[in-house]
């Protein structure tokens, strides 16, 4: 094969695999960055076959003319634009008039089309490119939690064990990189995320305004896309009144078209009619996007809404994350210890990560990754000496909850009952750290060393 076809077929599975569905989103993200682009490229396609392989153009030209006088007379028009003066209207004397009515936007349709997909793939490219800065790889996580082996319950608790340990890792990375960092970042709004744990959460929520005003964006442009011209109204109104074309003058299918001849040194001025055959194409691909725009900025403000209220609410987080610890097998704890673990020790990201493990793998699967969880904060707790702050105190700033630093309120007198560690670990496969390891675990938070993140590979090593 040669270099060229190489390079060539190489991109193209480039470009082909950016369209592949991932899993670290939701449907609304996919309408987004997959569906939706691959929609405006099938258009793209259409308009250009129709442009550029099929006759985009007709004209009605004198008897005289040849085949290739009327060819040329077609090309003429094509390239150089048409103008539409309704049938009850005589045809204006001045070039000039005539120039104003010129309909010139269906050369361009397909670019159009094909610059509008890059732009609904963009928040998702931002989005892959900055989620795994906080150590958090959420794609990794996902997929591991979605696999199919974990109908197996061992397999299942394996995964369960392995995706502890990493987002453990990741929210104690988070913890101390307000001590241990130095750098500058990119955005200060990322930055102040990284250090109050709400990192992955700020990013993604940024991609998700980014879709949102993207959709905003193109369909403002939508409505000033040079096909009105100096009409009035809107084709979408014009379908709702049962107005055609003829009167309304939106993808007008009959144009006229002035194109000039020298016959022996003399010019000659020629005025065809021509019929615009792709307009009938372009009017169906304008009204269904026009109405996909409209649903999908409104699914996407619903979709906004619904996930800012549970990722940034503090009460909506904690009424999450409660959900699940009801439905696992341990007494029941206080509000105030589900609150300490849902502010100082999940934070906004690990919500994130259980509200997306419920999206994707289901609830049985993040009712046994918050029980794991909840094992590793009581480990954390007692290594921190952190206890729950009383009821009857009043309740932190939001930053100092998100914030993870400090003793989280004065201590309880009360602390809610637990089960004993055999009957925690009956049947299950929970990470326990060995008791020389869980002595010096206080020491060792107290020193700050740096955290090494342990990749997938190899916490699948240490565990098989």
């Amino acid at each position: 094969m040669p270099t060229g076809s190489r390079v060539g077929a190489h991109f193209l599975s480039s470009v082909l695999r950016m369209l592949e569905p991932r899993t670290d989103d939701d449907f609304v993200d996919r309408l987004h960055y997959l569906y939706t682009p691959i929609m405006l490229l099938m258009f793209a396609l259409l308009a250009s076959a129709k442009n550029y392989a099929g006759h985009p153009i007709e004209c009605f030209v004198p008897a005289y003319f040849t085949r290739a006088m009327e060819q040329y007379s077609e090309n003429y028009c094509y390239v150089q634009n048409t103008y539409w003066v309704p049938f009850q209207e005589h045809i204006p004397h001045r070039l000039d008039e005539r120039e104003k009515r010129q309909i010139g936007y269906y050369q361009w349709v397909s670019f159009v089309l094909a610059i509008s997909a890059l732009m609904f793939h963009l928040p998702a490219l931002c989005w892959r490119m900055l989620s795994n800065q906080s150590g958090l790889n959420v794609s990794v996580v996902l997929s591991l939690a979605c696999q199919e082996e974990n109908v197996d319950p061992e397999v299942r608790d394996r995964s369960i064990d392995i995706l502890t340990r990493h987002i453990d890792d990741a929210l104690r990375y988070q913890r101390d990189l307000i001590i241990r960092s130095k750098g500058v970042f990119l955005f200060a709004l990322i930055n102040i995320g990284r250090l109050y744990g709400a990192y992955v959460t700020l990013v993604y929520s940024m991609c998700k305004l980014l879709h949102l005003f993207n959709v905003l964006i193109q369909f403002y442009f939508l409505n000033k896309f040079p096909i009105i011209l100096y009409l009035e109204g809107h084709v979408i109104y014009d379908l709702f009144r049962d107005r055609e074309w003829q009167d309304s003058g939106r993808f007008p299918r009959v144009t006229l078209c002035d194109f000039e001849i020298r016959v022996l040194g003399n010019i000659h001025r020629h005025t065809v009619q021509c019929v615009l055959v792709i307009n009938m194409f372009l009017e169906k691909i304008f009204v269904f996007l026009w109405l996909w725009l409209l649903f999908l900025a409104f699914l996407s403000i619903v979709n906004l809404s619904a996930w800012l209220a549970t990722v940034a609410v503090p009460i909506c987080r904690q009424a999450f994350v409660e959900k699940f610890l009801d439905l696992s097998q341990y007494e029941p704890k206080t509000s105030a210890e589900v609150h300490l673990f849902v502010e100082k020790f999940l934070r906004p990201d690990g919500v994130f990560l259980l509200k997306m493990v419920s999206v994707h793998a289901g609830n049985i699967m993040c009712t046994r990754l918050s029980e794991s969880l909840w094992i590793q904060f009581q480990q954390w707790r007692a290594s921190t000496k952190i206890l729950p702050s009383s009821r009857k105190e009043s309740s932190p700033s939001l930053g100092i909850l998100m914030s993870g630093e400090g003793g989280g309120g004065g201590p309880s007198s009360e602390r809610p009952k637990r089960r004993s560690s055999s009957e925690r670990r009956e049947g299950r496969g929970y990470y326990q750290p060995p008791p020389d390891q869980e002595n010096e675990g206080s020491e060792k938070r107290q020193r700050n060393p740096p955290i090494q993140l342990p990749t997938l590979g190899g916490i699948r090593q240490h565990f098989v």
